[in-house]
């Protein structure tokens, strides 16, 4: 910041052509040129890299102990892009041997969020596709479930593969709960339901849906679309609803899974430059 006298001088010397007889009659005459200065005031606090990653391990450690609905899912993949974020941002040189495993550990990571980012993609066509056909109704309707159920077949046996992969990392605090927090995501997206349903059960799981986040503890989303499109008679408005409700569900988890991609690329750069540095 310029000291006073400083800024005076330099105001005046940029007045100095105006230094006429008419200049003199201007509205503000010599004598009064000593301007009040504002300064530029600062946050008082400024949000440290390690202030952000405790927060941020605080909340993923608070959302992993909640039900594992698509919205809590959701809230922790966003916590753990940013407890990858900070990490990086912390500038710790760690060792080589450390490095090359994170590297490694960051490698899985990243292949199993871009499958999970996949899986959700093509789950969204199909939810598509279903309320297309609905509106359409008649006999696409029946091809589009078929066709939906083939997909969680194949979500399950993807899924399967997946989960066996997280099992073999090993590293910190931080690596335990992103396989956790993966883990949570394919079970959600692979459990099935394939009980018949009565008009009674219908009623109930409507109920479920429309009592939002608190249905989830009881049976995920996924569940209760299985149940609806599984059911005799007319359940339009259910069907509906249902996929309304993961439609907008599975856009959150996709926006939250590429945010963690980001940050988990952000994280592999921030490795190899220790390497690098080392080599």
């Amino acid at each position: 910041m310029f000291p006073s006298h400083a800024f005076t001088h330099i105001y005046t010397q940029l007045l100095l052509p105006f230094s006429s007889a008419e200049s003199r009659n201007m509205a503000f005459p010599e004598t009064h040129l000593h301007m009040p200065i504002r300064s530029i005031s600062l946050p008082s606090r400024i949000h440290h890299p390690s202030a952000k990653f405790q927060a941020a391990l605080s909340q993923l450690q608070t959302c992993q102990n909640s039900s594992s609905d698509s919205q809590s899912l959701q809230v922790s993949l966003f916590s753990l892009s940013e407890l990858y974020h900070s990490l990086h941002q912390l500038n710790h040189s760690l060792p080589t041997a450390q490095a090359e495993l994170s590297l490694d550990v960051s490698a899985t990571l990243l292949d199993s969020c871009d499958a999970a980012r996949n899986l959700i993609i093509n789950l969204k066509e199909h939810l598509l596709n279903l309320h297309s056909a609905l509106r359409r109704k008649g006999k696409s309707m029946e091809v589009q479930i078929k066709e939906y159920f083939v997909f969680r077949k194949k979500i399950k046996k993807e899924t399967s593969k997946l989960i066996l992969g997280l099992k073999e990392l090993d590293g910190s605090e931080t690596t335990a709960l992103a396989v956790s927090l993966l883990r949570s995501l394919f079970i959600f997206l692979s459990t099935t339901t394939s009980m018949k349903t009565n008009t009674c059960t219908l009623k109930f799981v409507s109920k479920l849906i429309g009592g939002g986040r608190s249905s989830s503890s009881i049976m995920s989303e996924l569940q209760n679309l299985d149940l609806v499109l599984r059911s005799d008679g007319d359940n339009s408005k259910e069907v509906k609803k249902t996929l309304e409700i993961l439609e907008e569900r599975t856009e959150g988890l996709e926006a939250a899974l590429d945010s963690l991609f980001k940050s988990l690329v952000q994280y592999r750069v921030y490795l190899l430059n220790i390497l690098t540095t080392h080599s």
